[in-house]
């Protein structure tokens, strides 16, 4: 592959791939582009298509259609080792019987590197990631923690233009996860090199990704920054998977400036026009509410409103979550953060009510990204 680093602005291009195991679509016409610098995370359930997503970048995966572009320069053809791309696995695969000193150098030896420039370099980078007084250990003498950032230093000590990540810190106990997103951050900023991160777990992409990238059923169901996956999921599945959603179904009754009137097996709400073309009278549509954006204490403000009973309480140290039932018996989650939130207890019977503003209208099936 020819050096293309000095190409601005993307480091890496898919375009309209797609990967078939015999009959199996493991990922349909798959469009994605990462920005320079860019940290995103591929996110979805179990069999959505975002490892063999990864694997192919890596070119341990072919693809059957489109195409796969690194620098600018396309990729589909080029062997692994010469992709200018480093990855980095969830048990991070550290070799039992060298000393971490030589871990981190084995792709600089790889690369036939001179041994003089190999030891400074390895020195370099065992003191950008605090790992220094590891050199001469093994991994089975190593934390958790230890391991991830020798993992990483491996990865990234040969400079490569894209780092791929598959649930790097899955098998980390709860405890440390907080500390190594913020790390892995922290490098990755430094660094300025993208990452290209798959997992399952939401808090993880959000923390991380400059882009979150949702996948569903080997597509892209919606992609942009954190917040907007958040506060405005484009799509019922979206809603669905995203915790913190309370999801509606239901029919337009009726059109108006700027919003729609929905009714439902419960009531009829007011929901908001935003990007979405206003659906005819009578179209199935759903629409989702966030569980903090819900209150009991209602003003002119908040027209949309729902008779619920407290089910059960969660205490989440700084966050409550409170699980109600409504009149067909589902479920609807609220959140209050802090101590001083006001609180229900179970069997208290509320109303509550949101604002029309805060509901978010979405796309009709098979609209997606």
């Amino acid at each position: 592959m020819q050096d293309s680093r000095d190409q601005p602005g993307i480091d890496l291009e898919l375009k309209s791939v797609t990967k078939r195991f015999g009959t199996f679509v493991a990922v349909r016409s798959l469009s994605l582009s990462v920005a320079r610098g860019e940290f995103v995370c591929l996110l979805g359930p179990s069999g959505c298509g975002k490892t063999t997503t990864l694997r192919m970048i890596a070119g341990l995966e072919d693809p059957d259609e489109g195409e796969i572009r690194i620098g600018g320069g396309r990729v589909n053809d080029t062997p692994p080792w010469e992709r200018d791309v480093s990855m980095m696995f969830q048990d991070f695969a550290l070799f039992p019987h060298m000393t971490v000193g030589k871990q981190v150098g084995f792709g600089l030896e790889m690369m036939k590197h001179p041994k003089d420039q190999i030891r400074r370099r390895v020195e370099e980078t065992l003191a950008t990631f605090e790992i220094g007084e590891l050199a001469a250990r093994k991994p089975d003498t190593l934390s958790g923690g230890q391991k991830q950032r020798v993992a990483l230093a491996r990865a990234l000590i040969t400079q490569p233009r894209l780092l791929l990540l598959d649930e790097p810190i899955g098998s980390l106990d709860y405890s440390l996860r907080e500390a190594v997103m913020l790390e892995l951050k922290d490098v990755q900023r430094r660094l300025g090199i993208s990452f290209v991160c798959v997992t399952h777990d939401q808090n993880e992409a959000f923390s991380l990704g400059d882009k979150v990238v949702v996948m569903n059923q080997a597509e892209i169901e919606q992609m942009g920054a954190p917040e907007t996956i958040v506060e405005r999921p484009r799509t019922r599945f979206v809603a669905q998977f995203i915790q913190g959603n309370n999801l509606f179904d239901g029919a337009v009754d009726s059109v108006a400036e700027g919003g729609v009137r929905v009714r439902t097996a419960v009531g009829d709400f007011l929901v908001p026009l935003r990007d979405t073309a206003p659906p005819p009278p009578g179209a199935s549509v759903s629409f989702s509410m966030r569980a903090e954006l819900l209150t009991e204490r209602l003003g002119p403000e908040h027209p949309n409103r729902l008779p619920a009973t407290c089910h059960a309480v969660e205490y989440l140290g700084a966050l409550r979550r409170y699980d109600l039932r409504i009149s067909n018996g589902r479920s609807v989650k609220i959140e209050r953060f802090g101590a001083s939130a006001p609180r229900l207890a179970p069997g208290e019977q509320v109303t509550l009510g949101w604002r029309v503003e805060d509901g978010v209208l979405h796309a009709p099936a098979g609209i997606r990204a």
